[in-house]
């Protein structure tokens, strides 16, 4: 039993670092793009990215909670309750704060003619989805410190 313990908690790390990590990278990849067909590969590849980053939240998850139901002692713990919550309240946040704006900033950037300069409308919604991001990683942030310091309240 501990062996399979032991590989959902490589899988769960692994999900984290394969899904996590390049979400913290998108707001790069779309800042460097400089005309209006960058931006639409940039675009492209966050997609791309996001939706791998969406599969691993989804393992995350599971793993998470496999392993919670292997170990119940963890649903007694602070911080695993609270890591529980966080992530939850970080899935609403990315869905109905993130997302939309995301999804806006495509549009507008498909609408566009390669020839032409990046909008002002799209770059007030970037600026907005920046923000926005910063909330997210901090939750995230915040969700890996509670697993790897794994705090009594």
């Amino acid at each position: 039993m501990q062996y399979l313990y032991t590989l959902l908690l490589v899988f769960h790390i692994l999900s984290a670092i394969l899904g996590v990590g390049p979400v913290f990278l998108f707001n790069k990849i779309l800042k460097r793009a400089e005309t209006v067909e960058q931006l639409r590969y940039a675009h492209h590849i966050v997609e791309k990215l996001n939706r791998n980053a969406n599969y691993s939240f989804g393992i995350i998850l599971v793993t998470g909670l496999l392993m919670g139901w292997m170990n119940p002692y963890l649903f007694r713990t602070e911080w695993y309750i609270a890591s529980l919550i966080l992530f939850f309240i970080s899935g609403l946040y990315a869905i109905f704060a993130v997302e939309p704006l995301l999804k806006q900033m495509q549009g507008i950037t498909s609408n566009q003619s390669v020839s032409s300069k990046i909008s002002t409308e799209y770059k007030m919604l970037f600026q907005r989805k920046q923000s926005r991001d910063m909330v997210a990683n901090l939750i995230a942030v915040v969700i890996i410190l509670l697993m790897v310091i794994k705090p009594v309240f």
